[in-house]
């Protein structure tokens, strides 16, 4: 190969490279911020029963 076309390769290679490496940090970027809009689950209150408390600590004794 001569030099120029050599040259050209290893150019064309290398902006291939950057470009796909844009784009994932861009996908990234877009998928974070997806995230971030999801609300968390909430979680119900639930009443304890302290009756089996006591009963679980008189089997323990």
């Amino acid at each position: 190969m001569k030099g120029k076309e050599l040259l050209v390769l290893s150019l064309g290679v290398f902006l291939t490279i950057i470009a796909w490496m844009m784009l994932d940090i861009y996908h990234i970027q877009t998928k974070i911020n997806e995230q971030i809009n999801i609300k968390p689950a909430q979680v119900p209150n639930y009443i304890m029963d302290k009756t089996i408390i006591d009963v679980l600590k008189q089997k323990k004794e």
